[in-house]
């Protein structure tokens, strides 16, 4: 993993996707986003990687990589599974209570891929980061 200043510039998880660990998932993404500057998406970034891993619960049999970092000036999200169905939207009723991931993340995200691999397939996700003002050595806080 590559780093600046000790701060390790990805964060790389293999999971078997439970419910129960989203939480702690949650937490460790937001402390990483953090870090690295990338607060003003972090919202966003937090409800892609929820929906995508629910999603890898559901169709996948649970089990994934997680890659998130940097690529200036995006954050991108990748999800790599052993299922080589893609994903498709499907269309839905006004009362439906699921089915609305895709439609959520192709909203948050500046783009969304599917990529066939040899083990399955890579979702990725980019979102765009605002530039961080610059601070002026008299603002005061």
């Amino acid at each position: 993993m590559a780093s600046v200043a000790g701060i390790e510039r990805e964060l790389r998880l293999s999971l078997t996707v439970q419910p129960a660990e989203l939480g702690r998932i949650r937490r460790d993404l937001v402390e990483r986003l953090d870090m690295w500057g990338c607060a003003a998406v972090r919202d966003d970034a937090v409800l892609v990687v929820i929906e995508l891993l629910t999603n890898v619960h559901r169709h996948a049999g649970g089990r994934c990589e997680l890659l998130v970092r940097p690529v200036e000036p995006l954050l991108l999200i990748t999800v790599s599974d052993p299922v080589t169905v893609e994903p498709a939207r499907r269309k839905m009723s006004g009362t439906a209570e699921d089915g609305r991931g895709l439609i959520l993340i192709d909203e948050l995200t500046e783009h969304r891929e599917t990529v066939l691999t040899a083990t399955g397939k890579d979702i990725r996700c980019f979102l765009r980061v605002p530039p961080t003002p610059a601070r002026s050595p008299h603002t005061q806080e």
